[in-house]
């Protein structure tokens, strides 16, 4: 194997203790966020009835929409501000947690650009998915569209730390290509970091997902917070490395 997971697991677990300034303001935000969005945002559950009540769908949905956008920009701003923290403190630059609030807002729309060329294929399939599922269908031709979609976001999951970390920094298009070509020939290392970056994380997270009451929510949250900040950095460990191997 090229790239020693092992290490990097332990390179990135050493990181957040040898920066507990970033490690502590890090945590904070995001737990701050999460407990935002339970709070504001709480899940609907909808009855049977209103399950089949295209007017009830189209109304919870409605409501949700601009809360749900606003919420997802929120988040995209914070990976990215904490991307380039960690570039900073890699380059020895690093002086306060918000020393990259402009670069951030100023990098923030072709983020969010490359976060839906890299989301949206498979979302679609995913909704076609499920659309034909509720009608009772069995769509042969939803699966050659998950192949696709799960295709094009493993070849685009490092597409955002490409555009943050590059220098000099590469335009949109510059970027989509610049990682494509990347990840050719190393298609089973790519996949094994969206396994331990996506898959995992939410596997220990919903070990305590079950813990009933307020303070169960508050440390479901801080866990999930403690291991999207890990996975950042780990996901940025992982593309200076990446970035390196010889294309087979």
């Amino acid at each position: 194997m090229p790239i020693n997971f092992l290490g990097l697991l332990q390179d990135s677990w050493n990181f957040m203790r040898n920066q507990p300034n970033f490690t502590l303001f890090g945590v904070g935000l995001l737990l701050v966020l999460q407990l935002a969005s339970f709070y504001f945002m709480p899940p609907v559950q909808l009855s049977e009835q209103e399950l089949k009540s295209p007017e009830a769908l189209q109304s919870v949905l409605s409501a949700q929409f601009y809360p749900t956008l606003i919420s997802g920009i929120i988040s995209v701003f914070v990976n990215v501000l904490l991307i380039l923290n960690i570039k900073s403190i890699s380059k020895g630059e690093y002086q306060h947690f918000f020393q990259n609030i402009v670069a951030t807002l100023q990098k923030l729309p072709a983020v969010i650009v490359l976060s839906l060329v890299m989301v949206v294929p498979l979302s679609v399939a995913i909704a076609f998915g499920g659309t034909a599922a509720q009608a009772g269908n069995v769509a042969i031709m939803i699966l050659p569209l998950m192949i696709a979609g799960l295709f094009i976001f493993i070849k685009l999951c490092l597409v955002v730390y490409a555009y943050l970390i590059e220098e000099p920094q590469l335009s949109v298009t510059q970027t989509i290509k610049h990682t494509w070509q990347l990840s050719r020939g190393k298609m089973l290392v790519i996949f094994l970091f969206c396994i331990l970056s996506y898959f995992i994380p939410s596997a220990l997270g919903s070990l305590f997902s079950g813990i009933a009451g307020s303070l169960g929510v508050i440390i479901s949250y801080f866990v999930s917070a403690v291991l999207n900040l890990f996975f950042v950095i780990f996901s940025f460990r992982f593309y200076q490395i990446f970035r390196t191997l010889p294309q087979r």
